[in-house]
């Protein structure tokens, strides 16, 4: 990753795919200011599941679920200026692993990262597209030793899911991990700014929370068990309704903003309950996160956090992790075209953004 702020004026279209929805940004830019310029979600039409179940059985399949959100992508080309597409892939399709390496130049990063991967139960190395990159020396480290970012996908997947994108009208030029594309975010919300900075990133499945310092996400953490749907699922048990359905409810408690929260109402009230329970369980994995920065990484320690994500739809969550945390928060966002300020929220499209601005990097 290099510096963003290159020739084009207009970004690639991000596709941020994950199980519900692929969420679709296209970024321009004017001089060092960002907006996005236009914005498309196409939702997974699930069939309604019992609340208990986490998720549809489609899930369990990433091209039959893919399918038919793709499509309702093909009929958002029109919205874009350009075709080339710049693509994340949630729910483990695309991996991404943090390596501290023994090595001694940078030639020798490969080979390394290839016999760290062999040692993992179910590699295999003919089937899997592998990246990697060295990260800033800024935690403690021994003599010798590198950290290395490392991406990996599953070669026949990323085949097909190429073909497809193509079919519905785009040009796939890069598939890329989520804490690249945060970094990318980050960026541009902080406008340059060099201090560091915590993105947490809560989609159904897991929060993701990357430390970004100087456009680079130079430490990443998965929590696989405080996803947004932590919060759906039961809720979706409470009102009798899907897990779907709970999450348009709290969409239109957001895009309504304080109107809905000035007279609350008793559903309101319930989802509150609920919430406050997820965001404190969450919030303790973040200030556990915190800590190990502040001792490993001192020289980066975020100067504040910026919310992403499905989950950041939350009324006032930011406010909450204020409270919980005593840490500046903010919900990610930039400015916005008629189109997106109509839209849903703009917080949902961070990694679309991101995934946008890879074409303003240097090759």
């Amino acid at each position: 990753m290099k510096n963003l702020f290159l020739n084009s004026s207009r970004g690639w279209v991000g596709m941020d795919i994950n199980q519900s929805a692929i969420h679709m940004a296209q970024v321009e830019r004017t001089g060092t200011e960002y907006a996005i310029g236009a914005i498309w979600t196409a939702f997974q039409p699930a069939p309604r599941i019992d609340v208990s179940e986490k998720r549809a059985p489609a899930a369990d399949n990433p091209q039959i679920a893919l399918e038919s959100m793709i499509e309702q992508a093909k009929r958002a080309r029109s919205l874009f200026s350009s075709n080339s597409a710049g693509i994340a892939v949630g729910g483990g399709v695309v991996e991404y692993r943090e390596f501290e390496l023994e090595i001694e130049k940078p030639s020798e990063l490969d080979g390394a990262v290839r016999s760290e991967l062999e040692k993992e139960q179910g590699y295999d190395s003919d089937q899997s597209v592998v990246k990697a990159w060295e990260l800033p020396t800024g935690r403690k480290l021994r003599n010798r030793q590198q950290s290395a970012a490392v991406v990996t996908a599953n070669y026949d997947f990323s085949m097909w899911l190429g073909n497809m994108i193509s079919q519905a009208g785009y040009a796939p030029e890069a598939l890329d991990a989520l804490p690249c594309a945060l970094a990318r975010a980050s960026e541009m919300f902080l406008r340059g700014a060099d201090h560091p900075c915590l993105m947490v990133h809560i989609s159904d499945a897991c929060t993701t929370l990357t430390l970004v310092h100087q456009g680079l996400p130079i430490l990443t953490r998965v929590l696989n068990h405080h996803g947004f749907e932590k919060m759906l699922v039961p809720l979706a048990s409470e009102f009798a309704i899907s897990p779907a359905e709970v999450n348009l409810l709290l969409m239109k408690a957001a895009t309504e903003g304080s109107r809905q929260m000035e007279s609350p109402n008793e559903l309101m009230e319930i989802v509150s309950e609920f919430q406050l329970r997820f965001v404190q369980s969450l919030a303790g994995e973040v200030y556990r996160t915190l800590e190990y920065i502040r001792a490993e990484h001192g020289n980066s320690e975020p100067g504040g956090i910026l919310l992403c994500g499905n989950g950041s739809i939350m009324p006032m969550l930011s406010l909450q992790f204020e409270q919980l945390l005593e840490i500046p928060t903010e919900t990610w966002s930039l400015a916005g075209s008629e189109q997106v300020e109509r839209g849903m929220p703009v917080s949902l499209y961070a990694v679309a953004a991101g995934l946008s601005a890879i074409a303003w990097e240097e090759n």
